[in-house]
Parts: structure tokens; C-alpha cells; sequence
């Protein structure tokens, strides 16, 4: 009785015409993996997760949830493992093994790896206050914008490069999420230029 009755709770919890299945693509699951790892989402029982290597940069990743069973998800140097089950790149980046063509987040048409559209909005307080501009297209001068050396939070679509310096020079990262405070990553009203981060 009390299992049917639970049963009957998680229903009335969905929302119309929302089955078990659409949940589960939605909510990835918990793990170590998401102290390092960002964007992550599940699409028919895959994860996908932006995951940073040794040297910090981002990898896209995937991995099957149905070979992980109750073994807790990782990130190795990059790439999403679980058990002795291993997952795989996401992007093609010479000397590694992808499978380009990173399917959408279901809750984001356009934002996935098989190239869609990709946009950042720039704030000049963090917590995303103050001030905002979005641009979808590389700036490699924010000096005309008003926003040189101004930005301190960041929400995105898609990966960005942020240098320090006009023209892509000085010190720059790929951010790969939204970013509420760059007080943290020394990027605060430090950044110069942006644009869509490159393939490998």
C-alpha cells in the first residue's frame, strides 16, 4: 500500500504530460565529478558534462549511466568514469579517442556540441548585477563596449575564451558555465576580450 501510495505522490509531482523518462534526462546525477565538472545533463541515459583535465582545461565528456550502476561518477583527468567503466571524449582533440556531435540538453535547444548557437552576457557586478551587455560573435576590444576591464559575472551558451588583453593576448581561459563572481578565478574587472572558444 505504502509503495503504491509513493508511486502515486512522484506522478502528481510532473508536470502534465511529463513521464519518468523526461525527469530523468533532465537531473544528472550526484557524484565527485561535479566538483570539477560543469554543464552537466543527461540525454537518453547518457551523461554529458564539461570536465577539466590536469592542466585545468575543459573536456567534453560523456558517459553510459547504465553501466555505472551504484559505482559513484568521476572525473579522471578530464574524462567522466565510473568503477572500472570509462567513458568517452566528447570532442575530437588529436590524440584523444571522441565521438564529436554532443547531442542538446534537453532543456536547451541549440546548446549543444554539434554546433549550435552560442552567446555570453557580461555584468559589471557580480551575482549577475549591474550593468549587462550580450554579445554572440568575438569582441577583440570591449574598450568601445563600456565593459573593458568591468565584468564580473558571467552567463553563457555554448564555451568562451576571455583574455585579459585586447586581441585575445595576456592571460586568457575557456569558461564552460555561467560564472556569478570571476573574484575567485582573477579574472574579475580584468577582462579585455572574449569570443567563442575554438574546437580542439
Amino acid at each position: 500500500m505504502s509503495i503504491l501510495l509513493g508511486a502515486a505522490m512522484a506522478a502528481a509531482m510532473m508536470a502534465p504530460g511529463q513521464g519518468p523518462t523526461d525527469v530523468q534526462q533532465r537531473v544528472a546525477p550526484r557524484g565527485s565529478y561535479a566538483q570539477s565538472c560543469t554543464g552537466a545533463y543527461v540525454n537518453q541515459g547518457r551523461l554529458y558534462a564539461d570536465c577539466r583535465d590536469q592542466r585545468g582545461q575543459p573536456r567534453g565528456t560523456s558517459i553510459e549511466l547504465a553501466r555505472c550502476s551504484s559505482a559513484e561518477i568521476a572525473n579522471d583527468n578530464g574524462l567522466l568514469v565510473c568503477g572500472n567503466v570509462r567513458g568517452s571524449y566528447e570532442d575530437s582533440r588529436p590524440g584523444y579517442p571522441g565521438t564529436p556531435g554532443r547531442p542538446d540538453r534537453p532543456d536547451r535547444p541549440g546548446d549543444g556540441w554539434g554546433g549550435g548557437r552560442t552567446s555570453i552576457t557580461v555584468y559589471e557586478d557580480s551575482n549577475y548585477r549591474g550593468r549587462s551587455m550580450s554579445f554572440n560573435s568575438e569582441v577583440a576590444n570591449l574598450d568601445r563596449s563600456g565593459m573593458n576591464d568591468r565584468i564580473s559575472s558571467i552567463r553563457l551558451r555554448g564555451r568562451w575564451e576571455v583574455c585579459t588583453d585586447a586581441y585575445f593576448r595576456g592571460s586568457c581561459r575557456v569558461v564552460s558555465g555561467d560564472e556569478r563572481n570571476l573574484g575567485s578565478s582573477g579574472f574579475n574587472d580584468r577582462i579585455s576580450s572574449l569570443r567563442p572558444a575554438r574546437r580542439w
